[in-house]
C-alpha cells in the first residue's frame, strides 16, 4: 500500500431540499496516488463550505475519538470521515471542499432547490 496522496469526496445525494433541514452526508476517503483508499490514514481533514448550506457536524466512525462533532475538522479513521452538510432556505449551490496539508484536496457541489414531491 502506497503513503496517502488525496482526499476523494463522495455525496450520499448531490441535489437536497432547501427547506433548511435536508441534509447530505459528504464521505471523505484517503487516496493513494492509484485512487485506492489508504486504510491506515489518519490525516487530519480540514473542510471549508462557500454557498448556502452549512456543516452541522463531521465524524470518523472511530469509538476512542474524542474529537469534537461540532467542527470543520476531524482526522481520518481507517482512511476515512464524513462531514454533515445542512441546507438552508436558499436554493443555491453549495461548495465543500476537504484538504489537509500533504495531500491533494477535493471539492464537490450540494445543488439546493424547492421539494419536488
Amino acid at each position: 500500500m502506497e503513503e496517502p496522496a488525496g482526499v476523494h469526496l463522495v455525496a450520499d445525494r448531490t441535489e437536497i431540499t432547501a427547506d433548511r433541514r435536508d441534509v447530505a452526508h459528504i464521505t471523505v476517503e484517503v487516496h493513494d496516488a492509484q485512487g485506492r483508499v489508504v486504510p491506515e490514514a489518519d490525516n487530519g481533514i480540514q473542510f471549508d463550505i462557500q454557498g448556502d448550506g452549512r456543516i452541522i457536524g463531521v465524524d470518523n466512525g472511530n469509538p476512542r475519538s474524542h474529537e469534537d462533532y461540532k467542527t470543520t475538522r476531524r482526522k481520518a479513521f481507517n482512511g476515512l470521515c464524513l462531514a454533515l452538510v445542512q441546507s438552508t432556505a436558499a436554493a443555491a449551490q453549495i461548495k465543500i471542499t476537504a484538504s489537509s496539508p500533504t495531500l491533494q484536496p477535493d471539492s464537490i457541489v450540494i445543488v439546493t432547490g424547492a421539494n419536488k414531491s
